[in-house]
């Protein structure tokens, strides 16, 4: 399901739209006055709204709300948590960084899939180049990646608000899982069969999860040296009996796999 994705609230029924949200009404969905559109509001709500006015010189289009506002509690409807419609847990992918091309293709894929959060990860494999970049999108300095997350959301319908996280270390993401502890299961893909488990055996007791943390190396890999630090973090080593994937292959299977092990779990 096709859907606009808001960056602002609603005033008094109505939205307004300018700039680079301007441009993608006009240009991409090419609407004219009178079209329906299903619009995500900031906090996940999807509500339906008619473009009431374009103004093309001025680069500005009003939309209206068609029937209840949705968002409005005093209609007695309340918007559920974004992204619960999906899954009653948040998963976060740990991308440890890749080339940008496939950080791209990766962020792009991951929001499509309903991850909540994507937070890239120093490596000792990962080059420098690539961990530039990466601090510089991640950072706020380029706006690239949320840009690609804001397009995906569009064309897939997602309801979740994929946030993405500055660059971390892996000793911040171990600090980070531990500040979870209780909440969260965690799982690193590991190309190494040795002291691995599959998914089913690593998340199957933790229905009551909150959030899922999820693992993916970069081009060379993760070090037996990382891996040691997450599993005493708490995270469990998962190898995948399939071909060895590469890294944005990798992503995509692996919150595939966490998200149907997790039905399974939940009884969906």
């Amino acid at each position: 399901m096709r859907q606009f994705v808001a960056d602002c609230g609603l005033e008094k029924g109505c939205l307004y739209v300018e700039g680079k949200k301007f441009r993608y009404l006009n240009s991409v969905l090419r609407v004219e006055e009178g079209d329906m559109i299903d619009v995500r509001l900031p906090g996940g709500t999807l509500q339906p709204m008619t473009i009431a006015k374009i103004d093309r010189n001025a680069r500005k289009i009003v939309m209206q709300v068609a029937g209840v506002e949705v968002s409005d509690d005093s209609f007695g409807v309340h918007a559920r948590a974004a992204g619960s419609e999906l899954f009653p847990y948040e998963l976060w992918l740990f991308q440890f960084v890749a080339k940008p091309p496939k950080m791209d293709l990766i962020i792009r894929q991951a929001v499509e899939c309903g991850v909540a959060k994507i937070v890239p990860v120093e490596g000792i494999f990962c080059q420098k180049g690539n961990l530039e970049s990466a601090r510089k999108k991640s950072g706020g300095d380029d706006d690239r990646w949320q840009r690609i997350v804001t397009e995906a959301r569009e064309q897939s319908g997602s309801p979740v608000e994929t946030e993405i996280h500055p660059c971390v270390t892996v000793e911040e993401v171990c600090r980070m899982a531990e500040s979870f502890d209780g909440e969260k299961a965690g799982v690193v893909l590991y190309e190494r069969s040795e002291e691995t488990l599959s998914m089913k055996e690593a998340l199957g007791s933790h229905a009551d999860a909150k959030k899922i943390f999820l693992v993916v190396g970069a081009e060379g890999g993760i070090s037996p040296e990382e891996i040691d630090l997450l599993k005493k973090s708490g995270f469990y080593a998962v190898h995948i009996k399939t071909n060895i994937l590469r890294c944005e292959t990798a992503a995509l299977y692996g919150a595939a796999a966490v998200q149907t092990v997790m039905d399974s779990v939940l009884g969906e």
